[in-house]
């Protein structure tokens, strides 16, 4: 089975998009299927359909509706077979809310299946078009450890200091800022407090603003785009990661890795967060900002919560959401698909 993969970003390795391609077009090789993988960050959608026809794939990937499922429909088209859609986030919680709904919509309805990774994204798909629900499929993203090798350079935090991780890429909505007030005022009352944000600057406007507010937070610090290879220390070294995100695609890489290696999770309250955060099991959510201090606090002042919201959602990754079932589930979906 040849399946050809369309997605808007690749480059850097460390985005979501690329993050989520490069394990399912992995994993889905290592199970026996032919995977190419083609970029709109590197190829224009003409170049990738001169690459894709040639190959005669079985079937085409697109991901996000508007980015990847736009040349995904118009390749399927003209290769004479069938296409499929996974949805990542900004496409169902902007794109179809803007200027971009009616060409989002026509991707969608066209698609052979459209993939979700939680209940909660399907149903606000469902709810407002109710003729997609049949095609929507939920298949819950995997999650693989990331590499360990990393240097920490001057600042080896090795004076007892509590580190707070925020992994994601510099723009709106990632809301980075918004941890900075709340732990401020933690740092205040406990000096030992730091944060680290690590990801690349994917919006220029409020990656400038973001570092510029930083440099009046001593105890924060911004290491940049850090790789695959290497961000696995970060998690390791953390007391507790962090998401701020207004919204996400259903599940966050950064809250799966964090689990994965036994990090408490502490994030926003938001429908793509619960479906893997479950409030005083598996993590901690939050509201506003009041409510941020308050558990960040709660889980500074308490070791034996934070290693039994760490076990705990390792526990959960580890049965739930394996690279393997999240291969055959895909397999299996091509199998349907081509079945028709």
């Amino acid at each position: 089975m040849k399946i050809a993969f369309i997605t808007p970003y690749y480059n850097p390795p460390v985005r979501g998009n690329a993050v989520t391609v490069r394990r399912i077009a992995g994993n889905l090789a290592a199970a026996g299927c032919e995977t190419a993988v083609y970029s709109l960050d590197a190829l224009t959608a003409g170049d990738i359909l001169r690459e894709v026809l040639p190959t005669s794939p079985d079937v085409i990937h697109g991901f996000h509706a508007f980015h990847g499922g736009r040349p995904a429909r118009e390749i399927a088209a003209a290769a004479g077979v069938a296409y499929v859609v996974t949805i990542t986030g900004s496409d169902v919680y902007e794109a179809m809310l803007d200027g971009r709904r009616g060409e989002t919509l026509a991707v969608l309805r066209d698609a052979a299946a459209i993939v979700v990774f939680d209940s909660s994204v399907k149903q606000r798909i469902a709810g407002h078009h109710p003729s997609l629900a049949e095609k929507i499929q939920i298949i819950p993203q995997g999650v693989e450890l990331p590499g360990e090798d990393f240097t920490w350079g001057p600042e080896r935090f090795d004076g007892g200091e509590f580190v707070f991780f925020l992994p994601a890429g510099l723009r709106p909505v990632k809301n980075i800022d918004s941890a900075l007030a709340p732990l401020a005022e933690l740092h205040r009352n406990d000096p030992r407090i730091r944060l680290l944000v690590a990801g690349p600057v994917l919006d220029p406007a409020y990656g400038a603003q973001l570092l510029e507010e930083l440099e009046r937070y001593p105890f924060a610090r911004y290491l940049g785009a850090v790789g695959r290879g290497a961000i696995g220390a970060l998690y390791r070294r953390a007391d507790v990661v962090l998401n701020t995100s207004v919204f996400e695609g259903g599940m966050a890489n950064s809250v799966l890795e964090a689990m994965a290696f036994g990090r408490p999770v502490l994030a926003a309250d938001i429908e793509g967060n619960r479906s893997l955060v479950k409030e005083g099991k598996t993590g901690l959510l939050f509201r506003h900002e009041a409510e941020f201090l308050e558990k960040a606090e709660k889980l500074l002042r308490d070791g034996a919560l934070r290693r039994r919201l760490g076990d705990e959602g390792s526990r959960l990754v580890r049965e739930q959401f394996s690279v393997e079932r999240e291969a055959a589930a895909y397999r299996d979906l091509y199998c349907r698909v081509l079945s028709r």
